[in-house]
C-alpha cells in the first residue's frame, strides 16, 4: 500500500505569479515549487490501480473548475493557500474523487506552501498566513487530475484522469 493523493498540478504562470509574492523565513520552511499542488483529495495508504481506476471511473469526463489562489490559512503545521472555484466544478471532482477518503472529512482544496516544527509554535505560520491574507492569483483552468505517490516527503504522478474543457 501507498500513501495516494489526487491534485491539480500548479501551470508554471501561476507557479510563478505565487513564487513572486511569496517569501518564507526561518523558522518556517518552504515547500519547494516542485511540490505546489490544488490537493483534492487524501487517501491514506492505498491501492494504486484500484484508485486510479476508481478516479477513472467516477472523475473521466467531469467539467473542469475555474480555479484560483484567493487567500491564506494554517493547518496543523502547514501554512497554505485557499483555492476559489468560480465553478461549482471542483466540489462537484472532490466529492467523486472520494476527497473525504483517508479520514479526512473536512479535507479542503489547497496549496501547501510552508511548513513549521510543532516546537516553533503556531505563530511563524500564522504571521505569513496573515502576511499573504490578501493574495489573490490568476485564474486557470486544470485539464487533469493528477494520482500522486507520497513516500517520504516525495511526491510522484502516478497517472492521470481527463477532465471535460469549459468555455
Amino acid at each position: 500500500m501507498t500513501r495516494l493523493f489526487s491534485a491539480f498540478p500548479l501551470p508554471d504562470a501561476i507557479g510563478d505569479h505565487l513564487a513572486a509574492h511569496l517569501r518564507v523565513r526561518p523558522p518556517l520552511r518552504a515547500v519547494s515549487r516542485e511540490q505546489w499542488h490544488v490537493t483534492v483529495g487524501y487517501y491514506g495508504a492505498d491501492d494504486p490501480e484500484a484508485r486510479l481506476r476508481s478516479l477513472r471511473d467516477r472523475v473521466t469526463g467531469l467539467a473542469a473548475p475555474e480555479l484560483r489562489l484567493n487567500g491564506s490559512g494554517t493547518f496543523s503545521a502547514v501554512a497554505l493557500l485557499v483555492v476559489e472555484d468560480r465553478t461549482p466544478n471542483l466540489a462537484a471532482i472532490a466529492e467523486a474523487a472520494e476527497a473525504s477518503a483517508g479520514g479526512h472529512p473536512e479535507y479542503s482544496p489547497h496549496v501547501t506552501v510552508a511548513r513549521w516544527s510543532r516546537e516553533d509554535g503556531g505563530g511563524p505560520g500564522k504571521a505569513l498566513a496573515a502576511e499573504l491574507a490578501g493574495y489573490r492569483g490568476p485564474w486557470w483552468t486544470p485539464s487533469e487530475l493528477v494520482l500522486y505517490a507520497s513516500e517520504g516527503g516525495r511526491y510522484t504522478p502516478l497517472d492521470q484522469v481527463r477532465l471535460r474543457a469549459t468555455g
